[in-house]
């Protein structure tokens, strides 16, 4: 039976097979979906209204980077490998929100490739938030320090180089949209800035 990815813990353990020989990409993974998960119930209980499902944000998580399985491998590209691998096993809504992650709408351009439309939900941009904040291996980063690894390990003049450069603007709304949901409380004066 094909695993429930809507399911955090069926989720999770296909993650920790898929990856168990990517240690540092597991343990990045990993750390992302805790993160998240933490972030998306301190969301929830600030912004009752939103409706924030921690484990849609969890399950999301864990499988943003499920396209670089050999078993999701179609195109080479990741995010839409993984998007198509999450819709042929039924969790359409979930590979929306990973479809778009992080540089992926930029890398899609500079590639050639049509990214089908993704969700723009708070579960979504707290997959880019933390994505953008852990490194390989789970350590806890800045942005600044997160961006300057992804240059490192790929070359500012990589297609994942360039696509970062382009979707910093992008990234940083989405830090700074997520940060105020932290910060404030719903119903607050500052709530609405």
């Amino acid at each position: 039976m094909p695993p429930n990815f809507l399911d955090p813990a069926d989720a999770e353990t296909f993650v920790r097979e898929g990856f168990a020989d990517q240690s540092a990409r597991l343990r990045h993974i990993l750390v992302i979906a805790e993160r998240a998960e933490q972030s998306a119930r301190e969301i929830a209980a600030r912004h009752p209204s939103l409706q924030v499902d921690a484990r849609v944000a969890q399950c999301a998580a864990l499988v943003h980077d499920i396209g670089y399985l050999d078993q999701a491998k179609r195109t080479g590209f990741h995010p839409l490998d993984g998007y198509e691998f999450l819709c042929a096993h039924g969790a359409e809504l979930l590979a929306r929100r990973i479809v778009g992650h992080s540089s992926s709408p930029e890398e899609a351009c500079l590639l050639g490739f049509s990214l089908p439309e993704s969700l723009d939900d708070v579960a979504a941009k707290l997959v880019t938030y933390w994505d953008m904040q852990v490194k390989q291996g789970g350590a806890v980063v800045g942005y600044e320090e997160r961006y300057r690894d992804i240059l490192g390990r790929y070359g500012e003049d990589s297609v994942v180089g360039q696509a970062h450069r382009l979707a910093r603007p992008r990234i940083r709304n989405i830090l700074a949209d997520v940060d105020r949901l932290l910060a404030t409380v719903e119903g607050s004066a500052d709530a609405g800035q």
